[in-house]
């Protein structure tokens, strides 16, 4: 019910502002409010707003690729793995219409990673093998199309900075993927919302947790 009143909020907001934006113009906005945030709550209805959009343009690969990714970055920000496994199933909802748009764009490939990292998080002690082989297989199916894709080391470095020491993780292992990410994300020239090119603060952050020892 609270989800339902958030979108219909939510549905006339975006309502609104649809009639004298275009579709990239309210990506653009709203992603980059939610690239911004730290707050739970706003990340909570800046997805929503996200998840709207993909409603309102069900064909378009952006569309439901940004309503995807923006479930399983407010997955992260959750407590409760119930909440986050949730989140995590609407996700996968806009990432099967992702994989149908385009199934072998680089980025879809990508995004199955991040949500089976997201997935792996929720409970690492029972997921690792199966989550962690979707990961892997999606990174290695990305990194045959193009390796100086940024997402590629960068969701790399993150998993392997929440990986524990025993197993060959810790932020001295993730640094090196961390710091390829960030210099790939510098020689990044793409601009256009439409074409996914998320992920440059987001390394810079635990590029920054791996340097403070």
């Amino acid at each position: 019910m609270k989800r339902i009143l958030l979108l219909i909020g939510v549905s006339f907001l975006t309502l609104t502002t649809s009639f004298t934006q275009s579709l990239e113009e309210e990506l653009n906005d709203v992603f980059n409010e939610l690239d911004s945030s730290k707050n739970v709550s706003a990340m909570q209805s800046l997805s929503a707003q996200l998840e709207l959009i993909a409603m309102s343009y069900p064909e378009d690969y952006a569309s439901n690729y940004y309503a995807a990714y923006s479930k399983a970055m407010q997955s992260y920000s959750e407590k409760e793995s119930k909440k986050r496994d949730q989140l995590l199933d609407v996700a996968d909802n806009f990432y099967a219409k992702v994989k149908k748009l385009d199934p072998t764009n680089q980025e879809t490939y990508i995004l199955g990673a991040l949500l089976a990292n997201a997935r792996l998080s929720v409970d690492g002690g029972s997921r690792w093998k199966v989550q962690g082989d979707i990961f892997e297989a999606n990174l290695a199916s990305a990194r045959a199309i193009n390796t100086s894709n940024p997402r590629i080391n960068h969701l790399k470095g993150v998993a392997v900075f929440n990986t524990p020491k025993m197993f060959g993780g810790g932020k001295k292992n993730a640094l090196e993927y961390l710091q390829k990410a960030e210099e790939q994300f510098s020689q990044e020239k793409e601009t256009s919302i439409l074409k996914p090119h998320w992920g440059a603060k987001r390394n810079a952050f635990f590029l920054a947790q791996c340097k403070e020892d």
